[in-house]
């Protein structure tokens, strides 16, 4: 356990990556679209809402898949267990999970308490992924960080176990997969039904229950592909 915390702190040691990118792109999203529906003089009709918030989740996938490449090799060198260093990165995932989505849920209220930052603008609290229940709201934004971890973590893995042709068999996969996905959807008529379905999901259920279901199998996967990966 002492190895895996080492390699959890391993990972911050690079926190401009982990810490200072994903936030700072956060906060550039945010202002600028606080000084863009601020600068329109006329009213808008509905609550203004932007996805910016997704910004941080994405920069957190991008940094977990860097982090990850360049510590691999790092780690095994100094003689860290390949399960160590799993381990180690689930740590990491947990806490960040928690930490950063502790910062969202305040930012959230505030935005509420403020009556949206003053010009009803939504940024930390979309309105169609609304999870009213604090707990569940909570891991509303939690859940989602440790599934974009487990994701990063398996895709630089494929990358370290496989190289590059890993990589391109696998985004040819995902063509096929989700492209034929679309073609089907497409030629049976199934994208109303498709539509209908989410609009009937809760915001739990979408932001909290799904991402959980699919965290465990890419969790699954990451241990399974480490256990073979070359540094």
């Amino acid at each position: 356990m002492n190895r895996a915390l080492t390699v959890a702190r391993l990972q911050f040691v690079a926190w401009p990556l982990v810490v200072g990118w994903p936030w700072g792109i956060l906060a550039l999203s945010f202002f600028i679209n606080l000084a863009l529906f601020t600068a329109m003089r006329e009213p808008i009709e509905a609550e203004p809402t932007t996805g910016g918030l997704l910004s941080i989740y994405i920069v957190m996938l991008v940094a977990c898949i860097t982090t990850i490449t360049q510590d691999f090799p790092f780690a095994i060198g100094l003689g860290v267990s390949r399960r160590s260093f799993y381990l180690g990165n689930v740590l990491q995932f947990g806490a960040q999970a928690i930490s950063y989505a502790a910062v969202l849920y305040l930012l959230a209220v505030t935005e509420e308490a403020t009556g949206g930052w003053g010009i009803g603008l939504r940024f930390f609290g979309l309105p169609f992924l609304l999870v009213e229940h604090p707990v569940l709201r909570f891991l509303g934004f939690a859940i989602p960080f440790l599934l974009l971890g487990f994701l990063g973590m398996a895709i630089a893995l494929v990358f370290k176990r496989w190289g590059v042709n890993g990589m391109l068999t696998l985004g040819t996969l995902s063509l096929v997969v989700f492209g034929g996905a679309a073609v089907l959807a497409s030629w049976r008529g199934w994208w109303p039904a498709i539509g209908e379905w989410f609009a009937d999901q809760s915001g739990a259920a979408l932001l909290v229950g799904y991402p959980a279901l699919l965290a465990i199998p890419l969790a699954i996967v990451s241990w399974l592909i480490i256990r073979r990966a070359t540094p």
